[in-house]
């Protein structure tokens, strides 16, 4: 996988966990497991891509979040302007 398709992959998987945004209290583990699973794969990146501060906090705040919709909302514009500032117009079709 080239470093190009690393980043591809990751804006894939932050635009899922944006679409699963906890709507209960129950939902908040296991968004919190697939949150995981994504810093999992960057910590390990082999392109050591530049995640910005903000996203660690994004994998860190589902609880948060869920309790507090204007924190949600501006912590989810955020997330989004980032995304597009990594190539946001990545196709949805890729994994």
């Amino acid at each position: 996988m080239s470093a190009a398709d690393e980043v591809k992959s990751v804006v894939f998987c932050l635009r899922m966990l944006l679409e699963s945004e906890p709507a209960s209290a129950e939902q908040v583990s296991a968004w919190y497991k697939e949150a995981e699973a994504l810093k999992r794969t960057l910590q390990s990146s082999v392109y050591g891509i530049d995640v910005p501060h903000l996203i660690w906090h994004y994998f860190d705040d589902a609880d948060i979040r869920f309790r507090d919709r204007d924190y949600a909302q501006s912590q989810i514009s955020a997330v989004e302007k980032i995304i597009e500032e990594w190539g946001g117009s990545v196709s949805r079709a890729v994994p």
